[in-house]
């Protein structure tokens, strides 16, 4: 038996102090600005293991979160696993298996991080330096306004299912394990636009709509070779994955759909959609047509309501920024003092709205510049010739799957009298294996328009050990 019982506090306290030059070149004095919260959990576990075949395990947290109103501050989260060590039953003394293990849990996780840290009260912004004023005559009145604000905010939820088998052979020379999992999310934290004419932000944070997500992991471990003189190890796992989002309004609107992904090119646009029975990272464009030779028509797209015209009810959710399965693969080999270690990771089934290629792949940004030279454009402009921006055509939503060389790390021990010394040479993502054209594929949200590229590292290394 083992018990557990803890607390935390966590406070964050921020204040920022800023000056600015006004119009006609005065200082200006910003208003000290202090954003806090505070964090405060109590937390419990158990664990049985009975006759070393079965396991018990119990979990309670309850977090109180000042991002919330007293009635909704404290949240309680339990959670419960259980194992059974099924080859230490009498009826698999004579089995094959080396390692046998049926394992299953469920609990419930809780989340707070949102933006605003006083999203559930009503503040007033007061205007500063005459702007945002009310004139009246020749007199300027500083104005109040109103923030957007839910009193009723409360933590985001999530309830997760899993079971898993653990397994072994040849002595553990072969060993492995089989996760599936369910995952659903309530009361999911998100930003969604404002009601119209509200007089408040564009966006509000608040409780809205559920989430699923469902997969299978599979991972492998063998031992190749181990003999005196020579080690080799490899790993293989597999993940596949599922996201869906299953409500999204307070009510029964089907059809209710949030605009996400903002992107470079215009004000205010969007390439991607929230909606019930989409993955959350699905892209919401226009259909491209194209040419007898395959080239994309300029401002040539599908009208799939059959209008005859093209209008944003012609757009269409296409494909999404999540991969449908990543997959790991790593070996370590060694042999007498020479040593060589390397990881490949990848991603299938995943895209990337190429948004430089959007904006900037045409040739209004040459000709059309403001100043007396010629910009760079795109070099998607040579395959396309679009004359000006088609932001919203699937032509730029380019498949993403990709093999990455992780990192490889090559070796050597020299073992003398009283001191060994090892001489290494390692590299870090060595190369990307894609059909993707742009920087990187693999971007975070699908979205690549201000990607901070990934250095490729050598590390050339000498140890000593006296």
């Amino acid at each position: 038996m083992d018990f557990t019982a803890g607390h935390s506090f966590q406070e964050f306290y921020k204040r920022s102090d800023r000056n600015q030059t006004g119009a006609d070149g005065a200082f200006i004095t910003i208003p000290t600005v202090i954003d806090r919260n505070a964090l405060e959990s109590y937390f419990a576990r158990s664990s049985f293991d009975i006759a070393d075949r079965y396991l018990i395990s119990a979990v309670y947290r309850r977090d109180g979160s000042s991002r919330f109103s007293e009635q909704n501050r404290w949240g309680n989260f339990p959670g419960v696993s259980v194992g059974w060590k099924m080859m230490n039953e009498d009826f698999m003394e004579d089995s094959f298996f080396s390692t046998l293990k049926l394992r299953g849990g469920w609990g419930i996780t809780g989340q707070q991080e949102i933006g605003p840290n006083y999203g559930y009260l009503g503040i007033y912004t007061p205007a500063l330096n005459n702007q945002v004023s009310a004139q009246f005559g020749n007199n300027f009145i500083p104005t109040l306004r109103p923030e957007e604000f839910d009193a009723n905010l409360k933590w985001e939820e999530t309830t997760q299912y899993n079971v898993g088998l653990d397994f072994g052979f040849f002595d553990n020379r072969l060993t492995g394990t089989v996760d599936a999992y369910y995952r659903e999310t309530d009361d999911l934290l998100a930003q969604i636009p404002s009601a119209a004419g509200s007089n408040l932000s564009d966006q509000i944070t608040t409780n809205v709509g559920s989430t699923t997500s469902r997969g299978i992991e599979v991972a492998l471990n063998g031992t190749i070779i181990e003999t005196e003189n020579m080690n080799w190890n490899m790993n293989v796992n597999v993940t596949f994955q599922d996201r869906e989002i299953t409500k999204l309004t307070l009510g029964d609107d089907p059809e209710f759909s949030i605009p996400q992904g903002g992107i470079a090119g215009g004000t205010g646009n969007t390439i991607q959609l929230w909606k019930p029975g989409l993955d959350p990272s699905t892209f919401f464009v226009y259909r491209q047509v194209y040419d007898d030779n395959g080239n994309p028509i300029e401002g040539a797209y599908v009208d799939v309501n059959g209008d005859n015209q093209i209008t944003t009810a012609d757009r269409q959710a296409y494909k999404k920024a999540t991969p449908d399965a990543f997959i790991g693969f790593t070996n370590n080999f060694t042999y007498k003092n020479f040593d060589l270690n390397f990881t490949f990771r990848g991603s299938f089934g995943n895209y990337v709205y190429n948004n430089v290629a959007s904006d900037r792949g045409n040739l209004a940004v040459m000709l059309d510049a403001a100043g007396d030279y010629q910009p760079n454009a795109h070099t998607s402009v040579l395959a396309t010739g679009f004359r000006d921006q088609q932001l919203f055509s699937d032509y730029y939503i380019r498949r993403a799957d990709f093999v990455r060389l992780d990192n490889l790390s090559i070796g050597y021990t020299i073992p003398f009298e009283k001191v060994q010394m090892r001489l290494s040479l390692t590299g870090q993502n060595l190369f990307v294996i894609t059909e993707y054209e742009g920087l990187d594929p693999e971007i975070s949200g699908g979205i690549d328009n201000n990607f901070y590229p990934r250095a490729r590292t050598y590390v050339l290394g000498l140890n000593l050990q006296f």
